[in-house]
């Protein structure tokens, strides 16, 4: 409490003793209270440990897969740190919310889930926390087709990594830089993004990241027409998803060599990756990703002209697209493997 507060107090009890009055409890107890009061924002325990522990409920919700109450625990969470002018407090509930909305598939509400937490961090001057932010928020611009505006946030979250010289945060920045750059046909500007971004990852043992740096410069390499320079970085990408056991890495890595060995005329090596993909999706044991490689294999063989072996596969990844729920991939192919059959006459005869 201020100093004059103290005089003013002062001078009521002196006024009061001088006139003969006596001090009665009640108001001797408010202003105790009134001298207790803590201002806004300071936090009462009672109030933060309820916070904590709907934070506390909404993260082992969410571990247990029941969304919907994880969300309602998280938000109860977020509001009560509001409430506390709690900035750490609303910036971790916002992060598990953000899981949770991810999880869902809910674009809108992660963005703005996404952006609350940018916001409490600059508020923070969480460094690390803004870079990670900046480069969510722009990972998800890039998934909803928004390449041009992802780019500014790739952009900021690089400056601030360079600021601070977050090596780790440069890289995938840069990475990021340079995805949105092959999502708007800029792939020389990608591939200069890229070769940088696995410069400084080369300097950390995040072997993953480094993988999807290689795997999109395989993507650029490809769609400038140098096939043999996107077989060389997506074989980079398999040996470094392998050494970091990340399957979907190895997944794109696999199905970038296959196309870029078909174009380089390659058919064999290119049926071979194809093949190796299938046991990896196998040995996974994901009914979706055995799908997905069954239709690239039913695919290479349409395009090969080699009809009778694209129905087979074709037809046993309807039958791992079911199995996995994919009921719209599941009739995508169907609409494939007929079109085939009724263009090449494949089909088996009606009776009657």
């Amino acid at each position: 409490m201020k100093r004059s507060h103290w005089f003013v107090i002062g001078a009521i009890f002196s006024s009061m003793v001088s006139l003969g009055l006596s001090v009665k409890p009640a108001y001797a107890a408010e202003i105790t209270r009134q001298l207790n009061q803590q201002p806004f924002g300071i936090e009462l325990p009672f109030e933060l440990q309820k916070s904590d522990r709907l934070l506390e409920e909404g993260i082992k919700q969410s571990q247990l897969g029941n969304l919907a109450a994880a969300i309602t625990s998280l938000k109860s969470a977020a509001e009560n740190y509001r409430l506390l002018n709690n900035l750490e407090g609303q910036q971790r509930a916002y992060e598990y919310l953000s899981q949770a909305y991810q999880r869902q598939n809910r674009t809108t509400e992660l963005e703005d889930a996404l952006r609350q937490q940018l916001r409490f961090a600059r508020s923070r001057q969480d460094f690390p926390q803004l870079i990670l932010s900046y480069n969510q928020v722009g990972e998800l611009l890039l998934r909803t087709a928004n390449a041009a505006e992802s780019e500014k946030s790739f952009t900021e979250g690089l400056r601030i990594a360079q600021d601070i010289k977050d090596v780790p945060g440069q890289g995938r920045s840069l990475t990021n830089l340079g995805l949105a750059a092959i999502a708007r046909g800029n792939y020389a500007l990608a591939i200069t993004h890229l070769n940088a971004a696995i410069d400084r990852q080369q300097l950390t043992p995040n072997v993953t990241a480094e993988a999807i740096a290689h795997n999109a410069l395989g993507d650029a390499y490809r769609n400038l027409g140098d096939f043999q320079k996107s077989a060389g970085s997506h074989l980079n990408a398999l040996i470094l998803a392998r050494t970091g056991d990340d399957y979907p890495a190895q997944d794109r890595a696999m199905t970038g060599l296959a196309i870029a060995y078909k174009n380089l005329g390659a058919n064999n090596e290119a049926k071979s990756w194809l093949d190796t993909r299938l046991n990896a999706a196998t040995t996974a044991s994901s009914p979706t990703n055995r799908a997905n490689a069954l239709r690239a294999i039913a695919e290479f063989y349409e395009r090969d002209g080699d009809l009778a072996a694209a129905d087979r596969y074709y037809s046993s990844a309807i039958v791992a697209a079911t199995q996995a729920g994919e009921s719209q991939m599941a009739q995508s192919l169907s609409r494939k493997l007929e079109n085939i059959r009724r263009s090449y006459h494949l089909a088996p005869r009606r009776k009657g």
